[in-house]
């Protein structure tokens, strides 16, 4: 063995995900993706008028930090440009964490959290929701009140979507900082109808918010994201950007899509539309659906083997939804939403397997 150094890295397991999917003639509702495809043209739109040289230099990073800057409305030296938000997590844990350090996060939800905290030797506690999935937010003051180096906390989650106001946010953000603990806001699922923990970053000093290019704007395959906080931490946090924190390619799509954002809400806009007319029509075929703010729907299928059962039955039409969950969720699936035009193969395979 020749890697002596870290030897409980060993221990850890870790898979490429690859789920097998059809992506050519799959309906993918399984990973809270864009379920509808972009344009033939739509490449062709970002690139066309790209300079010669535009592959031969390393990446000139000022645009698309200024772009970022006039979006979220702030300056450009309370923003780091991370590989998602999985990059901010890695990036967090690296900047705030020795091994043996106490983290908090909410369960279920993002996988990686666990992830990382394995990784840096971190000891996870996981705030659980309450069997009506609903938060007890005396439980997480109770947890808050343990001195963490961290609260992960993502508004809203997912699965289990308990999207917080500003108030609440605010609130918890108080309450972190007189206990020394940071706040990590994950907004992967902002732009869906959640509040922003954005403009906290100002009035508290232990707040550090994270976004994606990967939910509503759509492009996951350019693993774009980027932290929000104030210039004290960013001081510090960017230190542990790389030499060069993105990419030309991953830029230029984030710079095209905000430039047009009016592409990105029209299909905020359809997602919405569809996230309201599905829970009626889930209803009258007697699935009870959950989800207000985010691009996805929780569906309780009553029954472990009802969950198994709907999602093989999807499965083997190409259709990819996530679950069932474990343990105390084993009887839901979650759906990705998007237009309804795309979710009525969903629609007729729902009406299939209740038959």
């Amino acid at each position: 063995m020749f890697i002596q150094r870290s030897p409980y890295l060993r221990e850890i397991k870790r898979i490429r995900v690859s789920e097998g999917r059809d992506l050519i003639n799959g309906l993918r509702l399984d990973r809270n993706e864009r379920v509808e495809a972009w344009g033939d043209d739509f490449i062709l739109s970002i690139f066309r008028n790209k300079p010669g040289w535009l592959l031969s230099v390393y990446p000139e990073n000022d645009i698309i930090y200024q772009k970022i800057s006039s979006f979220i409305n702030t300056d450009t030296d309370n923003i780091l440009l991370t590989s998602g938000i999985d990059g901010g997590i890695k990036t967090i844990f690296e900047v705030m964490t020795s091994p043996g350090d106490v983290v908090g996060v909410l369960s279920p939800t993002y996988a990686m959290y666990k992830v990382y905290s394995n990784l840096y030797q971190t000891k996870l506690e996981e705030i659980h929701y309450e069997q009506d999935n609903s938060l007890d937010l005396d439980k997480l003051i109770s947890f808050i009140e343990k001195r963490p180096s961290i609260l992960f906390l993502p508004n809203p989650n997912q699965p289990i979507e308990d999207s917080l106001c500003i108030d609440k946010l605010s609130f918890i953000a108080e309450q972190c900082q007189k206990n020394n603990c940071l706040l990590f806001v994950d907004e992967a699922y902002h732009h869906f109808g959640a509040d922003s923990s954005i403009p906290l970053i100002n009035n508290y000093k232990n707040v550090v918010v994270a976004r994606t290019f990967s939910k509503a704007f759509g492009v996951p395959s350019i693993r774009l994201g980027f932290l929000v906080s104030n210039k004290s931490n960013m001081s510090v946090i960017s230190k542990m950007r790389f030499a060069h924190e993105s990419n030309t390619l991953s830029n230029s799509v984030a710079e095209y899509l905000i430039d047009n954002f009016h592409i990105v809400q029209e299909y905020i806009d359809s997602v919405i539309e569809t996230r309201n007319k599905l829970k009626i029509i889930l209803k009258e075929q007697g699935i009870n659906s959950f989800g207000e703010t985010g691009n996805y729907l929780l569906l309780d299928l009553k029954t472990e083997e009802k969950a198994l059962n709907l999602a093989t039955h999807m499965k083997n039409k190409k259709i990819y939804l996530k679950g069932p969950w474990k343990g105390n969720y084993s009887n839901y699936l979650t759906i990705t939403l998007g237009p309804m035009n795309m979710m009525q193969r969903f629609i007729d395979e729902i009406k299939n397997f209740y038959k």
